[in-house]
């Protein structure tokens, strides 16, 4: 009967450790998120401001949804580049991990005591969710409860797949060394794989940076000479241009400008990872070059 009693509680207090997994990425997520909007409804709001002349003398409607788009992929680009570096951090120690669970299983171990054992080793930036993990256990959680919560708060694509490969192999009842150790091998074909594709990409993403450069260049030469000797040459001819005056022609080639620079941080972002949302970082680069430049070099808008 204490027995019973002693599994029933266990039990419920496994339930309750799976019920308050915390997945702080998903809090992050939703700061970021948050954050970008606010920043992004307080921009447009003062354009409208600065437009229907109710707040001036900080900037111009332009301004100000320059500043919105800048905020909205500077917030998120920054969130993306901490995430794919923690990314990064962990996914590189885990093949270790994984291998060491291996050697330990080979060795006789329980997985329970492997997973113990590999809490006291250094892991860098995977030491203390696999630490979480290994308390988790001794307080009374199930190993495939405890790895799949390890997997959920960790939250990257390499680790998901391969836990979920050795939970299923722990369930099938077969070689857990040897699933182990082959999950082990896969990951690091895999961070290999990831690593060659930077190294590949790279060169595109610099020729999108060019691209973009000498496009605004091209606008930058035909705002400051030619248009100018164009429109003066047009003035007494309105029909000539559809009467369109310097100041809209400059206009016409920002905007312009501005949709190339934000189209290019997006493709540079799927050379990168595969995924428009890491271009969010090089979006904000382009556009705010491109603002810079016309506000510097251009003028008028």
């Amino acid at each position: 009967m204490q027995k019973d009693a002693n599994v029933t509680v266990r039990s419920a207090f496994s339930d309750a450790l799976r019920s308050l997994t915390v997945d702080s990425e998903s809090y992050l997520r939703f700061v970021v998120y948050l954050s970008t909007v606010v920043v992004v409804l307080v921009c447009v709001i003062l354009a409208f401001l600065s437009y229907f002349k109710v707040f001036e003398g900080f900037g111009t409607p332009t301004d100000f949804m320059t500043f919105a788009i800048l905020g909205g992929t500077g917030i998120y680009g920054g969130y993306t580049i901490v995430r794919s570096r923690r990314i990064q951090r962990i996914d590189n120690e885990f093949p270790d991990f994984v291998r060491d669970l291996a050697e330990s299983k080979k060795a006789g171990m329980t997985f329970t005591k492997a997973i113990l054992l590999a809490s006291k080793g250094s892991y860098g930036a995977l030491t203390p969710e696999i630490q979480k993990m290994a308390r988790q256990i001794s307080w009374g959680q199930s190993v495939n409860d405890a790895l799949m919560a390890f997997a959920r708060r960790v939250n990257t694509p390499l680790i998901k797949r391969t836990i979920s490969l050795i939970v299923e192999a722990s369930k099938g009842g077969g070689s857990t060394a040897d699933v182990l150790e082959a999950a082990s091998r896969d990951a690091r074909e895999i961070k290999f794989l990831q690593s060659e594709r930077r190294a590949n990409m790279s060169s595109y993403i610099i020729i999108v940076y060019i691209g973009a450069m000498s496009f605004l260049g091209i606008i930058v030469i035909l705002c400051s000479s030619l248009l100018p000797n164009l429109t003066e040459g047009a003035s007494a001819l309105p029909a000539v241009g559809g009467g369109l005056s310097m100041s809209e022609l400059r206009n016409i080639f920002f905007y312009g400008a501005m949709v190339q620079s934000f189209g290019s941080g997006l493709v540079a972002g799927v050379f990168e990872t595969g995924t428009f949302q890491a271009g969010a970082k090089h979006a904000c680069i382009l556009v705010f070059v491109t603002w810079f430049v016309f506000k510097v070099l251009v003028g008028g808008i």
